[in-house]
Parts: C-alpha cells; sequence; structure tokens
C-alpha cells in the first residue's frame, strides 16, 4: 500500500504534491498557534541543526525553537495518526522492515505517551485511530485473556483461578497478538486514555462505543482484586483489596503485590466507570458493586525509610532509584489523585515529590518529557522546563536527545541511536501542561510558566477537560486575557494567580475574560 501511494504520487509535480499537502494539512495543523516569544535575530539565522548545538552549548533559551517543536510534534500526530492504526513506537517512519520492538505497541507507557498530545493540542481527530484499534481489538483481548491468561505459563495469573473481561500484554499488535509478559494493569491505562478523551470532547456516543472497553476492564479486575490486611501507622489493622502478583514496569520483583502502578490505575478506572455508568444509564446496580469494591482499594503511603512514595508495599526501593519508568507516580500523572492542594494528604505530595527528584533529571527521551509533566503537575515550572531542554539536546553518535529534523533519539548503547516517536508527542504535552492544567470543573493558566517563556506569549486551541477549549495570551507571567468555547462543557472554574471564576456556558458558547491576579 505505502508503495502504491509512492508510486502514484511520483507521477505529479512537486508544486502540485507540495498544494496538495497543505490544503490538506492545514484545516487541521491550524487548530492551535502558539507564540512562547521572539529569539534573537542571530538564532533566527541559524539553520534548524545550528539552533538545536546553540541551545546546549549556550544555553540561552531560544523559544521559537521551543514552539517550532510544538509544532513539528504536532505535524507528526497529523501525519501518522488519520488512517485505520494508532501509532507505534516509529509511527509509520521506519527505516526497515525489521525495526526496534517490531515497531509495536508498548501499553506500558509508549502507545499512552502518544496520545496525550492529541486534545491537549487541537488534534481530537488524531485520537479516532487509538480508539478504533482498542475497539477493534476488543473480541481478540478477550478471547485470548478468558483462554490464556490463568494459564501456568502465565507468572501472573490471577491466584483465585477466576477470570473474566480483557486485559493485554506488554506489547500489543494489530492482528490480536502480544509479546513480552501479560501486562494486567495495562486494560486500565489504555481505558484512562480511552475516558480522557471523553472528558475533553464531551461525545456521549463517543463514550457508549467505548463502555464496552471500560466494562470488561473493570469485570477483569474484579476477579484479579484478592483480600489481604495492612496495618497503619497507629497499629490498627484493616482488610483491603490489592492487585494479584505482578511487576511494576520494568523493575523490580516479579511476584510484587499491590503494586502501586496498579493499584492507582484500578482506583482510577473504577472512578471512571462509574462515571460512564452515571452519564449513560447503564448497569447502575453493577457499578454499585465495583463502587464498594472502589473504597476498599489499598492506596500507597509514603515509606518511613525512603521518605518517598512506596511504588511496591514495602518501605524499601526494591528497584533502581533512577529507573526510567515513573509508575508509582502515575497518581500524579497522568492520573489525578496527587494533587499539590489541599485534597492531598501533605506527606503523600511530600512522597511523591520525593519520588521524583529521586528519580533524576536526565534520561531517555520518553522518560523526560514524562518527568516534565508531573513536574508541571507539581508547579515546578524550571524543574519542567529544564526537562523540555535536555530533550533538545543534539544527538551526537545516537546519544539521547534531538536528531537535525528534530526526530527523538534513544541511545540503545555501542554508538547505536534509534528513532522513538513518544519523546515527540510527550514533550509538546508537557510545554502544553506548563501553560494550561484541567481537570472536570477545573482550569488553571499558566501553573508552570517558566522564566524563558514569561515575557509575552500566546496559545489558541488548547483542549480542556470538562468539554471546552482555551485561548489566552500573557505578559510578565501574568494572564492579561483568555477566552473559554464550550465543545460540550457547561460549568468550571479558572484559576490563575491566585484568582478563581466561575463561568457557565452552553454548547457553543464562548466567554473572554480579562487579566488575572
Amino acid at each position: 500500500m505505502a508503495r502504491t501511494k509512492v508510486l502514484n504520487a511520483a507521477h505529479h509535480s512537486a508544486s502540485t504534491l507540495l498544494h496538495t499537502h497543505v490544503a490538506d494539512f492545514r484545516p487541521v495543523f491550524e487548530q492551535l498557534d502558539i507564540n512562547l516569544g521572539t529569539s534573537s535575530a542571530a538564532q533566527r539565522r541559524l539553520d534548524t541543526w545550528q539552533r538545536i548545538q546553540a541551545r546546549y552549548r549556550d544555553d540561552v533559551p531560544d523559544p521559537e525553537l521551543e514552539a517550532a517543536y510544538l509544532q513539528f510534534g504536532r505535524y507528526l500526530m497529523i501525519s501518522g495518526s488519520r488512517g485505520t492504526l494508532p501509532m507505534g513506537l516509529q509511527g509509520p517512519w521506519l527505516d526497515g522492515n525489521d525495526p526496534d520492538w517490531m515497531g509495536d505497541y508498548h501499553t506500558d507507557i509508549n502507545v499512552q505517551m502518544n496520545y496525550w498530545m492529541a486534545d491537549r493540542a487541537g488534534l481530537s481527530s488524531c485520537f479516532d485511530a487509538f480508539a478504533d484499534y482498542c475497539l477493534a481489538q476488543l473480541p481478540s483481548w478477550t478471547d485470548v485473556t478468558r483462554r490464556l491468561f490463568n494459564t501456568q505459563t502465565n507468572r501472573y495469573r490471577n491466584s483465585s483461578g477466576k477470570i473474566a473481561g480483557w486485559t493485554v500484554a506488554i506489547s500489543t499488535n494489530p492482528y490480536g497478538g502480544g509479546g513480552w509478559w501479560w501486562h494486567p494493569a495495562g486494560n486500565a491505562w489504555l481505558c484512562q486514555s480511552l475516558f480522557e478523551h471523553y472528558e475533553y470532547t464531551q461525545d456521549r456516543a463517543y463514550l457508549q462505543r467505548i463502555y464496552p472497553l471500560l466494562k470488561g476492564a473493570v469485570q477483569f479486575w474484579e476477579a484479579r482484586l484478592i483480600t489481604t490486611t495492612v496495618t497503619d501507622a497507629s497499629g490498627a489493622s484493616r482488610e483491603v483489596l490489592i492487585a494479584d502478583s505482578d511487576w511494576s514496569p520494568e523493575q523490580g520483583p516479579l511476584d510484587a503485590k499491590g503494586i502501586t502502578y496498579a493499584q492507582e490505575l484500578v482506583w482510577n478506572l473504577f472512578g471512571n466507570y462509574h462515571t460512564a455508568t452515571q452519564l449513560l444509564g447503564r448497569d447502575t446496580s453493577y457499578s454499585a458493586t465495583i463502587d464498594a469494591l472502589r473504597q476498599r482499594l489499598y492506596l500507597p503511603v509514603v515509606s518511613p525509610k525512603t521518605g518517598w512514595l512506596e511504588e511496591w508495599m514495602s518501605p524499601d526501593n526494591l528497584g533502581e532509584t533512577t529507573h526510567r519508568h515513573l509508575s508509582p507516580l502515575i497518581g500524579l500523572f497522568p492520573g489525578d489523585r496527587i494533587r499539590p492542594d489541599d485534597s492531598t494528604p501533605k506527606d503523600i505530595l511530600a512522597g511523591a515529590t520525593a519520588l521524583l527528584t529521586a528519580r533524576g533529571m536526565n534520561s531517555y527521551g520518553w522518560s523526560n518529557a514524562w518527568r516534565s509533566l508531573c513536574w508541571a503537575r507539581l508547579k515546578n515550572a524550571g524543574k519542567a522546563y529544564q526537562l523540555v531542554v535536555n530533550n533538545l539536546k543534539p544527538s551526537v553518535n545516537g546519544s539521547n536527545g534531538t536528531a537535525p529534523n528534530l526526530f527523538d533519539i534513544m541511545d540503545m548503547g555501542q554508538g547505536r541511536g534509534i528513532f522513538q516517536i513518544d519523546a515527540n508527542f510527550g514533550t509538546p504535552s508537557a510545554i502544553i501542561e506548563m501553560l494550561v492544567h484541567s481537570r472536570p470543573g477545573h482550569v488553571e493558566l499558566l501553573p508552570a510558566l517558566p522564566t524563558a517563556w514569561a515575557a509575552s506569549g500566546s496559545v489558541t486551541g488548547v483542549g480542556v477537560r470538562g468539554g471546552f477549549v482555551a485561548d489566552l495570551k500573557w505578559k510578565n507571567g501574568k494572564v492579561t486575557q483568555v477566552t473559554l468555547k464550550s465543545v460540550g462543557g457547561r460549568d468550571t472554574t479558572v484559576l490563575s494567580g491566585g484568582t478563581s471564576r466561575k463561568i457557565s456556558l452552553e454548547p457553543g458558547e464562548s466567554v473572554t475574560l480579562g487579566s488575572f491576579g
């Protein structure tokens, strides 16, 4: 198919192809515009590779380059996610027929990160390929789960012997297959991404479509959870529900029960399922059963030894301190349970911050992007921005960083680097999160605006969870104007600079607010 497209294109002139390309891309691409400030005349005179090198060498902000990196990520999304399949580890940009990890869909971070940007960056239509893939795979995932998950060859099988619903392996492909090992919590994470798309769009028809995925994942966890007893600091004991034997991606013991990663994802899954049943008026009795299970879920505590949020149900760190994955922080991002406000116990917030600090500031591009998003959630603009800058480091001889064409390169060792696309989407997501944070009923403007962009700037077309789109301008670090348009949302609270304003809109309406703070 790709060969046929290339041969057909070769019959047309370059000018015709360019005109067709621009006409095709422009309506989608122009749904978001961003201005992070003006670069210097000297920076503008450099070509892209020279600018990347100068940004690293001189440590001088280049806001137009940083904005271009975001827009390049959007260009890749438009290019690679308007067909029948979502983008895997390299998207469609392969340099051969034997890509690393077979170019598959890794479900323990990579395919989810690929689609964090879509709704945030005015590309909600590009999410369809991901949702359609999950829906198309559901019959196969359900069949394979019921036949094979509880076999003796699966180290993560349910010790109860019960099985229901569906889950996935760490890697999946379009043919219904799965690779590496089973990934029990992968279904909950896929469902989190799928449900968030509803939060952005408020599309009830879409929610009806994905409901079988949500319910099947919930049924899987209803069968999988096991009961144990925990004792709190005061010596009081209580029974809780925890995940059966699992692996915290991709480190630590292979048989740990109640890993933070799974507990957070299941807590979120059950909550989203409750919301879906209420909105759709379906399975209210079963929803009450799941609500009762959610109330009994064990939630992580802070280790008295390390001061970190525990990754395992153990005060000891059972893995690498600076590991690339941030699995135990999934409740901070992309989840909402851990927040820098009064809704989160201070010890939990401090423990999450301490763990994120321990993970460090230098890793693979996708890992730096995830770190940046977490620091943005904690409103630490300096660290969130530094991790964006770290990803713009020039890749030389296969090292981690950015190639001359802005592709993110992952260091595989021995001088070999490969293109892996998730950082090209995760890093733009972090940039947007620094400018606009949202959850249903809550929009915060400039929560982590770095000094490098503070003088003046603007962004239009940012997706807001709860069913809105935001356009905003700022000067000297303060919002000067924001316009919110409803794409289905009705009520939300807008916050910035210590000021909050409640707004109510009908779908299609918009409101413009003046300066904050």
